[in-house]
């Protein structure tokens, strides 16, 4: 919870310092007014703030360039870039504005945690619609650039070249990482990817199955589910050892996969037996 209260932070941080010069689209064109009105900038400051911004967005385009960067360098370079931005910025303003300039952050960021806590739980509920609604502009996006069947091609090559290379790259990965665990973590890894792959089925079957069931028996494994939920909430609160713990959860998530499938096996069975 302290990490994404700090990145919210920084986020905050920079996109208020950044949208000061009244750069980028409608929206952020009007906030950068606001917070020039707000902190009274001179002429000679918004030059200046605007100077300190490009160079700032000029030096991460070249980071974010450098493929032969570790995550670490890039995120510790990422940090140091902000901190200049930031005591950039800081030395233009007056005392008297920096202070303006924190309350403005904390008025920001209180604002953009409450928008992210709405947008974080509908979010679930729009990314089905939005894979489609993002496929569907993709296409037509391309039949308005009128693509010759020549250029077509060559796209549709230099996509699947792209997915080759994520796939080699991606297995090169784990054999680095390979590298790096001892012989009983990587069987540890191999135990999480076969819990996790069985997870991803079992929740996809079960919503197939789902849509099949009568309501009686979709009450009933709403409220098994809800037990379920109880249940392992409870475990998760409670002072017993992690390892205990871990294990009460796999139990009860066992518990809760086998009476689900009795249930749809039984509501099969009864479908079954109807009179067509």
């Amino acid at each position: 919870m302290k990490r994404l209260f700090l990145s919210l932070a920084i986020i905050a941080s920079i996109s208020l310092t950044a949208s000061v010069s009244a750069q980028g689209g409608k929206r952020d064109g009007k906030r950068g007014t606001d917070f020039q009105k707000e902190l009274n900038l001179t002429a000679e400051q918004k030059e200046k703030v605007e100077s300190t911004n490009k160079d700032f967005k000029s030096k991460m385009a070249e980071l974010r360039a450098k493929s032969d960067l570790s995550k670490e360098d890039r995120q510790a370079k990422v940090k140091e870039l902000r901190t200049q931005h930031q005591t950039a910025v800081n030395n233009i303003l007056t005392p008297d504005q920096q202070t303006k300039m924190k309350e403005l952050m904390a008025q920001r960021g209180n604002r953009d945690m409450k928008k992210g806590g709405k947008e974080l739980s509908m979010r679930g509920k729009k990314d089905g619609r939005s894979k489609d609604m993002r496929a569907e502009r993709r296409g037509d996006r391309m039949k308005d650039l009128n693509l010759t069947e020549d250029q077509k091609q060559k796209i549709k090559s230099l996509n699947e070249d792209f997915r080759t290379k994520s796939r080699e790259l991606a297995k090169a990965h784990r054999e680095e990482l390979n590298k790096v665990y001892t012989p009983e973590q990587q069987n540890k890894l191999k135990e999480f990817r076969k819990d996790f792959n069985k997870d991803r089925r079992f929740a996809f079957n079960g919503r197939r199955e789902m849509a099949k069931l009568d309501e009686a028996s979709k009450t009933k494994l709403k409220s098994l589910r809800e037990n379920f939920e109880k249940e392992k909430k409870a475990v998760e609160l409670s002072r017993i050892a992690p390892d205990a713990q871990k294990q009460k959860i796999a139990d009860l998530r066992q518990n809760f996969r086998r009476e689900k499938q009795e249930i749809i096996k039984e509501a099969r069975k009864t479908q079954n037996s109807q009179p067509t």
